[in-house]
């Protein structure tokens, strides 16, 4: 008897395993991303325009600034509405213009007054205490 090739129904795949799966992987996305910092402000314009501002002159080969900057990112939510964060980062055109201008080295922290004083600079580390420490001496916060 010869081998006949019986021909099978089509089974008909359900699409919502895909579909799950997609939609899954698309919230874990979102949420992943929205767990990510928000970006620093580079815009030293706002500097003396009404509102203190703390700056970090920032290079990502200084282990220092890294660590400022993790600092400030702690304590941002907590004075986001009186204090403007921005950081000059030197490997940039911008950043490295304004840091010339204003005689900055990498790493180093800026207290300017809402009218754009420089009030302090400071070059040592700091931790999320020690920023809320200098920001109630100089702003009463």
């Amino acid at each position: 008897m010869p081998n006949k090739k019986i021909k099978q129904p089509a089974v008909k795949q359900s699409k919502w395993p895909k579909f799950v799966t997609l939609t899954l992987i698309l919230v874990i996305v979102f949420f992943a991303v929205s767990l990510l910092p928000r970006g620093f402000s580079g815009d030293t314009s706002l500097i003396g325009q009404g509102t203190p501002v703390l700056l970090l002159v920032h290079d990502d080969n200084i282990l220092q600034s890294g660590e400022t900057m993790a600092a400030m990112n702690a304590i941002r939510d907590d004075y986001a509405e009186r204090l403007a964060f921005i950081v000059a980062d030197i490997n940039t055109p911008e950043g490295r213009t304004f840091t010339d201008r204003h005689g900055l080295m990498p790493a180093g922290l800026v207290f300017f007054s809402a009218d754009g004083d420089r009030l302090q600079t400071l070059y040592t580390p700091q931790t999320p205490e020690s920023l809320r420490l200098e920001l109630s001496k100089l702003f009463q916060y």
